[in-house]
């Protein structure tokens, strides 16, 4: 197997691996879900403990998605999307797409519901792993037309 070939499966199989590990903890029952944000709001002492899980729930859902959008956007590079901005706008439409059905999937779940300020919240974290990824990417990647780089 080439080695383009085994990084674009390395690729998808992150995106994928991302997209479960969500999936998972959206499954998550209320109570449990609460004692998993528990155990990372006991670190911020000296918040309200009301406050401090809302901050750590609402940071989770950021940052898995900051780590989704960055993994959307290398794998939509992989599978032959060299626009940037094209790459872009799919990485965080299919981002969007994804928080969608997260929350519906959450209403299904005892203890949980769907939140239209968690897609929002989720959909701002894609978009800032997407443009992290478009920044940070080698410059010699760009497809060359001619030679210039242009």
């Amino acid at each position: 197997m080439h080695s383009r070939a085994v990084k674009t499966w390395i690729m998808t199989a992150l995106t994928l691996l991302v997209m479960t590990g969500i999936f998972l903890f959206s499954g998550a029952d209320g109570t449990r879900s609460g004692m998993q944000s528990g155990i990372f709001a006991g670190l911020l002492f000296w918040m309200n403990p009301e406050d401090a899980s809302f901050l750590v729930r609402k940071t989770a859902h950021f940052t898995i998605y900051l780590v989704l959008g960055l993994c959307m956007n290398g794998t939509l590079r992989e599978w032959g999307i060299h626009s940037r901005s094209r790459r872009a706008f799919l990485s965080v439409l299919l981002c969007f797409l994804y928080a969608c059905s997260d929350e519906w999937h959450q209403t299904y779940v005892p203890g949980r519901a769907g939140q239209i300020r968690d897609v929002l919240l989720d959909t701002a974290g894609s978009l800032t792993g997407t443009v992290a990824a478009i920044l940070i990417q080698r410059p010699g990647h760009r497809r060359r037309k001619n030679g210039t780089g242009v």
